[in-house]
Formats: C-alpha cells, sequence, structure tokens
C-alpha cells in the first residue's frame, strides 16, 4: 500500500522531444496533481447525517400508527367471526342431537306401545280362553248332574 500525503502537490512533466536522426519524437507533460479537500468534506457531511439519522430512529419512541391499529382491529373482527362461527357450529350439532335423541324416543316409544299391545291382546285372548273354559266346563257339569231329586212320597212325575 502506497501512502501518499495529501498536502505534498505532485507534479507529472511531459516534454515533446524531435530527434531527426532517429525520427522519434518523445513529449513531456507537466500535470500538478492536487488534494481534493471538497470531496472528503462532502464525504464526512454525509457520514454525520447518517450517524444523527441512524441515532434519531434508534431514540425515537415506538407510536402506534393506523395500520397497527388496523390489523389489531382486524384480528379482533377475525376472532369473533370464528367465535360466531364456532357457536353456529354447535348450535347446528345440538339440533342435530335433539333431532336423533326425539327420532330415538319415538321408535322407543312406539316399541312399547307395539309390546303392550301385543300384552293386551295376549292377556285378552287367554281371558276369552279361560271364559270359552269355564262356560264349558258348566256345560259339561251340568249334564252331568242329575236334576232335582223328588222328595220321598211326592208323585210328581
Amino acid at each position: 500500500m502506497d501512502y501518499t500525503d495529501p498536502d505534498t502537490p505532485r507534479t507529472i512533466e511531459v516534454h515533446t522531444e524531435y530527434d531527426p536522426v532517429r525520427g522519434t519524437t518523445t513529449q513531456v507533460r507537466r500535470t500538478d496533481i492536487r488534494s481534493n479537500a471538497a470531496a472528503w468534506w462532502v464525504a464526512g457531511l454525509v457520514t454525520v447525517v447518517a450517524i444523527i439519522a441512524i441515532a434519531f430512529m434508534v431514540t425515537r419512541p415506538t407510536v402506534s400508527t393506523a395500520g397497527d391499529q388496523a390489523i389489531a382491529a382486524a384480528a379482533d373482527q377475525g376472532r369473533a367471526q370464528g367465535a360466531a362461527e364456532s357457536a353456529q357450529n354447535a348450535a347446528t350439532l345440538a339440533q342435530t342431537n335433539a333431532q336423533a335423541s326425539l327420532r330415538n324416543s319415538q321408535a322407543t316409544l312406539r316399541n312399547d306401545a307395539d309390546r303392550a299391545a301385543a300384552a293386551r291382546q295376549r292377556a285378552e285372548a287367554t281371558a276369552d280362553q279361560a271364559a270359552t273354559n269355564d262356560d264349558a266346563a258348566g256345560r259339561d257339569s251340568a249334564a252331568t248332574t242329575p236334576g232335582p231329586t223328588p222328595a220321598p212320597g211326592d208323585s210328581s212325575q
């Protein structure tokens, strides 16, 4: 790495000479090169402004903006909508369960009624059979029992 002192002026000289014997031309020019201090000042100013901007952004308090509030409101609305949908789904499920329970209880009642009707019919049939048996038994006993016996000395026959 070269170190060039910016305060030391640098000079380049170029001279032109013509050599007729050789047929060549030599050109030598002189130029003064100076340091450009204005560029260093501009670079320093840009650096200072950047440092101040970074310090400002780091130290300023966080302020809730309208965008943040809109995002929070949208999130709250989404939660409320989700809760409403959940409640609606629960109500639908409860209604479906209630209908199924009603159908089951109606089927059970129908089955119980059918069994009761069948039992009543069996009981009636049994009672009819018993009554028929009693009538038949009564007729059989009346046919086998002799009529009233006449008293001795009764000549009504």
